[in-house]
């Protein structure tokens, strides 16, 4: 392979890119350990001002996409 002066920013970028994947991979760990969460809190166990933080949980949870979603509760069990 031909050594370019690109090489170095190809470098950076494929670096940059696995540390992205690697992201990506904790954070659908936890979206997946958030929603099993709030699929088995209790909520009226709860004390009353942990429940706004109950609701932003699931409320963020609700917002992932159906796939990220699959992807995430996956992720949980691995």
């Amino acid at each position: 392979m031909k050594k370019t002066n690109d090489m170095p920013e190809v470098e950076m970028l494929r670096s940059e890119i696995e540390i992205l994947m690697a992201d990506r991979e904790k954070l659908l760990r936890v979206a997946g350990a958030a929603a099993k969460f709030v699929e088995k809190v209790n909520i009226a166990r709860l004390p009353v001002s942990a429940i706004p933080l109950a609701e932003a949980v699931a409320a963020n949870v609700n917002a992932l996409s159906e796939d990220s979603l699959r992807e995430a509760l996956l992720a949980v069990k691995k």
